[in-house]
């Protein structure tokens, strides 16, 4: 395998590629991290990196490798001297796959380089055998997306398995916590996907079409208000909904309402309102959702699908691009139209419901 050694150390890299190179493997060395950020678009089976080097540190060496499709998917290994699990913990919330504390041993980088990549390629040739069966489309990244929560989980897992015996219970719980985190986040990539493929499903005749349901106003209140909880954003939400009974099944338009509510918080400021409105005109209800954030084009609004992602270099955690693909498709489902629009005044985004009622 090739790996590359970030390492400002000259005795410590070297150590590395001594060790390395004797076990059959070919390294590439930087001793800063705008070398290794430069060696690392080669493409090495897996990297090295220390924590505490003059310039870019190793954390912002991960922050930048992770913002990149050419290089966020290699697995990425901590080298430091430090022990303080808040530093594990903001170096996993960053993506990185593990930790070696110097000073080590050539049998513990052996066992993390066979667990690390071995773990890493099992993912990905699962996740890989998902987008062939799901026929996805071509350019879809959901490779990176779903792996990404996972690296949380796993390496929480890993640091409670190491050391089982000595943690203590506050440490536990902000493990557990950042565990919760990514478990969660995967939940919702997951029910993602398998609304959308319902809706295609429905959409291409393989299963029935869309019963009429029940939903009203108090649907898209509550699946409002979670969506703010999530982000912490309560106080920012602005609810004014007037009654109605539409004619969707109240759990599409929960899902739907909630997935383009989640962005509106997630493309704007904490501190900016998130606005939304309902109201009911001839047998229409009328849904509003509406952003103060950067807003799309005209071009963009016009190019809703699956898989089209808006805004990826402003997101640590961009998603699938789903959620409007999937708002429009309820929608058209129901009998009626999803639209984007620029706001009445004002940046941002305002997205469209109108749904018949009855």
């Amino acid at each position: 395998m090739k790996i590359l050694l970030i390492e400002d150390e000259p005795d410590v890299r070297q150590t590395l590629q001594d060790i390395l190179t004797v076990n059959g493997h070919t390294t590439l060395a930087a001793e800063n991290g705008r070398e290794g950020i430069r060696l690392a678009s080669t493409s090495p089976d897996l990297i090295f990196c220390d924590i505490a080097m003059p310039g870019l540190d190793g954390y912002d060496v991960l922050t930048h490798l992770k913002g990149s499709p050419d290089t966020r998917d290699i697995p990425f290994v901590f080298l430091t001297a430090r022990v303080d699990r808040s530093d594990q913990r903001r170096g996993m919330t960053l993506g990185a796959d593990d930790y070696l504390t110097k000073p080590f041993s050539e049998r513990e980088i052996l066992d993390i380089l066979n667990t690390r990549v071995n773990r890493h390629r099992t993912l990905r040739e699962k996740i890989e055998h998902l987008l062939e069966e799901r026929r996805c489309v071509v350019g879809a990244d959901w490779s990176h997306e779903l792996m990404t929560p996972l690296a949380g989980v796993l390496g929480g897992l890993h640091l409670i398995e190491c050391e089982v015996d000595e943690i203590d219970r506050e440490e536990l719980k902000k493990l557990l916590a950042l565990i919760r985190a990514g478990a969660e986040r995967q939940e919702r990539l997951s029910l993602k996907l398998v609304r959308h493929f319902d809706l295609e499903q429905v959409k291409s005749g393989l299963r029935p079409p869309l019963n009429h349901g029940t939903a009203h106003e108090g649907t898209v209140a509550e699946a409002s208000l979670k969506m703010a909880r999530s982000a912490r954003r309560e106080t920012d939400l602005r609810l004014r909904l007037a009654n109605g009974l539409l004619r969707v099944p109240s759990v599409y338009l929960h899902d739907a309402v909630g997935m383009v509510v989640e962005n509106a918080f997630q493309f704007s400021l904490a501190g900016t309102p998130v606005e939304v409105t309902g109201r009911l005109r001839d047998a229409v209800y009328r849904i509003e959702v509406v952003d103060r954030g950067p807003g799309l084009t005209a071009e963009e609004r016009a190019s809703i699908r699956a898989f089209r992602q808006f805004h990826t270099a402003r997101l640590a955690q961009p998603g699938l691009g789903l959620g409007l693909a999937i708002a429009r498709s309820v929608a058209e489902l129901a009998g009626g139209r999803f639209n984007l629009e620029s706001p009445d005044e004002g940046p941002g985004l305002k997205a469209v419901f109108e749904l018949p009622c009855y």
